[in-house]
């Protein structure tokens, strides 16, 4: 299968799922359109805290690139987190790309070393995400019910997935060729990473500051809407609002997103029609700050040092030697 027909069936996958979402609430509008009620101190708190999860967001992005001795400017990161945000909307996620292509070339961070940072961005998100899920499903829902069981073992499966990709030793390879020599770039920038006990802790807490946000933004939505939805719960979305980055298959998991947290609201006793609505109505905001603040942040960006948008061939692989 060759990478344009790849990039052709993640297009097609993330319309089907879109056009069928907007379908569904289309059929069910008449009983639905009456639970649209946001005013506005709603949307001024849910902007704020949104606002906030991004500042929060760029934060994490510093701490990590501690463990590479990597010192970075806190609103340079936030302009960078705000036009990546923008631009991973573009097809085979142009914001990632466009992130390592700017560290390196402002901070000199090695795209070895570049794709470890994302992993590990990615396992400790879905790791605090699905700790804090798995937890709520225990201690708060019944255990016993068949869709809070597929959740609890989904949590509990990306918790233990999520910890084993992180730390378990990675095999010694030679390094006599090209994939070896890479490879060992790649696990000599991991054990950076694993050793720098703090910057991992602190970046866990950071992000459940995120997650909680992420959370509270979603129960506002579901207030809004007449729905006395468990605090607890909002957790739960929240993490399946997070472990759906991993499963990225459309930019910026548009539709994926929606439909993974209709489908997980069902075993909150959510109606599957609200559960879309207010999932499609938090990525109508979501977009509307994307494009506000990441337009902003690009162009900022460009007026600055414009040559960061010229990428360089070798911006989306790890290089032979670092």
């Amino acid at each position: 299968m060759t990478i344009n027909m790849i990039k052709w069936i993640k297009n097609i996958l993330g319309i089907t799922i879109i056009f069928f979402l907007l379908w569904y609430l289309i059929q069910h509008w008449e009983d639905l359109q009456h639970l649209l009620k946001l005013s506005l101190a709603d949307l001024f708190f849910i902007y704020l805290i949104s606002l906030l999860g991004t500042l929060n967001t760029a934060y994490i992005t510093s701490r990590l690139l501690l463990a590479f001795d990597v010192k970075t400017r806190f609103w340079d990161m936030v302009l960078l987190q705000n036009a990546a945000s923008l631009l991973n909307y573009v097809p085979m996620k142009f914001g990632t790309i466009f992130r390592a292509n700017y560290l390196k070339r402002h901070y000199g961070l090695s795209y070895t070393k570049f794709s470890v940072f994302f992993v590990y961005l990615t396992l400790l998100m879905i790791a605090t995400a699905s700790a804090v899920g798995l937890l709520v499903l225990i201690f708060i829902y019944d255990i016993m019910k068949y869709e809070t069981r597929v959740l609890a073992v989904t949590f509990a499966l990306l918790l233990i997935g999520s910890f084993a990709f992180a730390f378990i030793p990675l095999p010694a390879l030679s390094k006599t060729n090209k994939i070896g020599i890479i490879a060992g770039n790649f696990a000599a920038a991991r054990r950076q990473v694993i050793a720098s006990n703090r910057v991992l802790i602190t970046c866990m807490f950071l992000y459940f500051i995120n997650f909680v946000l992420f959370s509270v933004r979603l129960g506002i939505i579901y207030h809004s809407m007449g729905q006395n939805i468990h605090p607890a719960g909002c957790l739960v979305l929240g993490a399946l609002g997070y472990i759906t980055l991993i499963l990225s298959l459309t930019p910026g998991a548009l539709g994926i997103r929606e439909l993974v947290l209709s489908s997980g609201g069902i075993a909150l006793g959510i109606p599957f029609k609200v559960g879309v609505l207010a999932s499609m109505v938090d990525r109508a905001i979501i977009l509307s700050l994307v494009f506000t603040l990441g337009s902003a942040c690009v162009i900022r960006l460009w007026r600055k040092t414009p040559a960061d948008f010229k990428i360089d061939k070798q911006s989306s692989l790890p290089e032979k030697q670092d």
